[in-house]
């Protein structure tokens, strides 16, 4: 295989997570010798699946065998890119290659939209991928929505629509989509990223190798002038929408995502008109699960599971949609900014309650008391919490877990977290869940 004018026979994946499975998967099947190595222990099903393929492995650690033979490194996005093992990579000349450039050096001239921003991603993506095969054309949601870029890099539809994060565009240097859209910034991945301008640059980034038959689209809010964005910029505020009830039910958070969306979609059908696509047909896309998800409880309580909520702009962005007195569920693995807006926000609504729980708890306390927020219960996990919430809340209240935090803590990740909370809604609060 020829990568990046290389000629590669042997490539190092470092973790094997959802996107190391489908890069060692890919290389494997296209006669490259792929080594895993990984820092946590690997299951015994994928031990399995490893010896089975006869794929050597290494796991508790990354070592020395992980660059001995290695013609290229992939890393898997959660990769700390400053670790010692890549350190030693690129001392070596060790090529290292994201998932990303390598899907798109090897999907040929398939049309790629990509969607970064710190909020509202993959309902953006799901809004594109409805809208385009609503006008007949072949389009997939991938990348980190789910679906690694790469399963699609030998049979890639008309068009890829790709979620996008910071760490995979950290990572990526040849990444070119021809529409390419930032929906929003605010603090979120510091504890990476260390400061909110490398953030900002990581962000900016998806439009760094785009040209002048590309479209870049951004809000008004960010000003591009600090970057140098050589392709045709569109604002996606300036979309106007159809009057109609579904729009006018939409929460404004999803008909500025809607606006993207169909920005984005006119990057590839210029002359698409707003009032001609099917919206009714996009609501599955506007109702992803663990987004603001409502849960079946007993009595007059409503229980709203918003388990995607991984940083403090999504909470804020959920208790705005919230109608009427909640009860707050926060916590998990803080990220280390923006926890202060949330706090004057939470005291600017005095709620009901705040419920912390996990590994953030003392300082999302400390954080709360600072404003002069005190109605405050600190819990271990996640059970806990959920009672201490049903306890506090009165009837026709709201429960909102919109946790502004990591799920890394107690979690795989926050699809784990929110069905974990879904079984807790189930088993505390009576009835079954609503799906």
């Amino acid at each position: 295989m020829r990568i990046a004018e290389r000629e590669i026979s042997q490539v190092t994946v470092l973790g094997y997570g959802r996107t190391g499975r489908a890069v060692a998967k890919y290389l494997h099947e296209h006669g490259v010798r792929p080594f895993v190595s990984d820092s946590s222990y690997l299951s015994d099903a994928d031990q399995s699946s490893l010896m089975n393929l006869r794929i050597s492995f290494e796991q508790g650690g990354h070592t020395q065998r992980a660059i001995e033979g290695a013609d290229a490194i992939v890393p898997s996005p959660g990769i700390d890119p400053t670790i010692s093992i890549l350190q030693l990579a690129r001392a070596r000349g060790i090529p290292i290659i994201s998932e990303l450039d390598l899907a798109y050096l090897r999907s040929g001239d398939t049309r790629i939209i990509a969607v970064t921003g710190t909020n509202g991603k993959s309902t953006t993506v799901r809004l594109i991928e409805g809208i385009l095969r609503g006008e007949g054309i072949d389009a997939i949601a991938a990348g980190n929505i789910g679906l690694p870029f790469i399963t699609l890099a030998d049979d890639p539809p008309d068009v890829v629509v790709l979620e996008v994060s910071s760490f995979q565009l950290e990572q990526s240097s040849l990444f070119h989509p021809q529409v390419a859209c930032l929906l929003n910034i605010s603090p979120d991945h510091l504890d990476r990223h260390g400061s909110m301008e490398e953030y900002i640059a990581v962000k900016m980034s998806i439009f760094a190798r785009q040209g002048a038959s590309d479209t870049a689209i951004l809000p008004r809010g960010i000003d591009p002038s600090k970057s140098t964005i050589a392709a045709r910029i569109a604002h996606f505020d300036d979309v106007a929408l159809p009057e109609n009830p579904f729009v006018e039910s939409l929460p404004p958070h999803n008909r500025s995502n809607l606006r993207a969306a169909i920005a984005c979609c006119r990057g590839i059908l210029p002359d698409l008109r707003a009032d001609h696509i099917d919206l009714p047909a996009l609501k599955g896309a506007l109702h992803l699960p663990y987004r603001m998800q409502e849960e079946r409880a007993c009595g007059s309580l409503r229980v709203i599971n918003d388990s995607k909520s991984t940083n403090a702009a999504s909470a804020i962005t959920a208790l705005r949609s919230v109608e009427g007195q909640c009860v707050l569920i926060l916590g998990g693995r803080h990220k280390g900014a923006g926890y202060d807006d949330l706090a004057h926000f939470i005291a600017q609504r005095d709620l009901r309650h705040v419920i912390l729980y996990g590994e953030a708890r003392s300082f999302l306390q400390a954080t709360l008391r600072d404003v002069g927020y005190t109605h405050i219960t600190a819990c271990s996990d996640l059970e806990c919490a959920l009672k201490a919430a049903a306890s506090e809340a009165h009837g026709g209240d709201a429960i909102l877990f919109s946790p502004a935090c990591s799920s890394y803590d107690q979690y795989g990740n926050y699809v784990e977290r929110g069905e974990h909370f879904s079984r807790l809604v189930r088993s505390i609060l009576g009835q079954e869940s609503d799906s």
